[in-house]
């Protein structure tokens, strides 16, 4: 019995599915499988159960997770107080965050990490161009939005937010109190730039349209978004707090307004390269994973295998902006 085995556990014990703790562990799911019944068997009892179609905890694995847990936490900690004995032993770490990262994730990431004695260097940047950071060395962990290409990484747990819509205060939808995503129908969608997050941005699109809103226009926007709201009675998604972070709210000029049954969520997770998520960056890892709960209200849940609703491409006429 080793410390991997705990590992794999917690894994498959989180996603309830070998498939997908598979692929977070960046292995295939045979290996995986005779991994935890060697578990079983060294235990002498059954800590999952399985049927085709899905996978629970037994009682025992239910009462052996938070163990599991905490050997994983002491082990981890163990080797970061080894590591930090050697004079070779870096402690600088390079973080990336999305541009929409608040201010107060970024303080409390630093003051966590001081007290941990690691300096940290901050790098913006969306979820494509952290991909190639991370695959190129260049940043040691980043915050990725899904869908993204999860080869070569280990994840924690997704973090989900629903997203509503943010208007001009002087909006003809201003008046209702929460929106249905039909109700769009008229007004143009303020997204991103495709090419910053392409599998994202075709993601919100399809469930715009399963949702019975085709955007008559998009407008494609960075720097632009509050331009477009005011002058082409545009819309665009967005959780609440960013307006707020924005500082938006405070002059009135804009508001959000939740949709009906929350029909679109984003999900995000922390993530490193999968043969370096111990020590010092596990350490990170979770500290960024409980800052962006505590001040961003992400919601620790599972993501749908797949929330596309089409297959087929959306034709749009787009109109960018930087």
């Amino acid at each position: 019995m080793d410390i991997r085995q705990f590992r794999y556990f917690v894994a498959v014990a989180e996603a309830l599915s070998f498939a997908r703790a598979a692929r977070s562990l960046n292995m295939s799911q045979p290996p995986l499988s005779r991994r935890i019944a060697d578990l079983e068997g060294e235990l002498g009892l059954r800590l999952f159960d399985r049927t085709s179609k899905k996978v629970d905890l037994t009682s025992a694995g239910e009462a052996f997770l938070p163990h599991a847990r905490e050997a994983i936490r002491v082990f981890d900690a163990a080797l970061r107080a080894a590591r930090s004995l050697s004079p070779s032993q870096s402690r600088r770490l390079r973080i990336a965050f999305p541009p929409e990262t608040s201010r107060s994730v970024l303080l409390d990431v630093i003051s966590r990490l001081q007290q941990e004695q690691v300096e940290v260097s901050f790098l913006e940047a969306y979820t494509l161009e952290q991909q190639r950071l991370l695959a190129a060395g260049e940043v040691d962990v980043g915050v990725l939005r899904y869908p993204f290409d999860k080869r070569g990484l280990q994840m924690s747990p997704p973090l989900g937010q629903p997203l509503g819509v943010i208007i001009d205060a002087k909006h003809p939808l201003a008046n209702l109190n929460t929106l249905h995503l039909r109700d769009l129908s008229p007004y143009p969608l303020v997204q991103f730039p495709r090419e910053l997050g392409p599998e994202l941005y075709d993601e919100i699109l399809d469930l715009c349209r399963a949702g019975g809103y085709v955007p008559p226009r998009i407008l494609q926007s960075g720097r632009m978004t509050a331009a477009f709201l005011k002058t082409q009675c545009a819309v665009t998604l967005a959780a609440a707090l960013l307006l707020k972070r924005r500082g938006e709210s405070g002059t009135k000029e804009f508001i959000w307004k939740p949709l009906e049954g929350s029909p679109i969520h984003w999900w995000t997770s922390v993530v490193c390269r999968s043969d370096e998520c111990i020590g010092l960056t596990r350490v990170v890892v979770d500290v960024i994973f409980d800052c962006l709960q505590q001040h961003e209200h992400w919601v620790r849940m599972p993501r749908p295998t797949t929330s596309r609703s089409g297959k087929g491409k959306l034709k749009h006429k787009l109109v960018r902006a930087t």
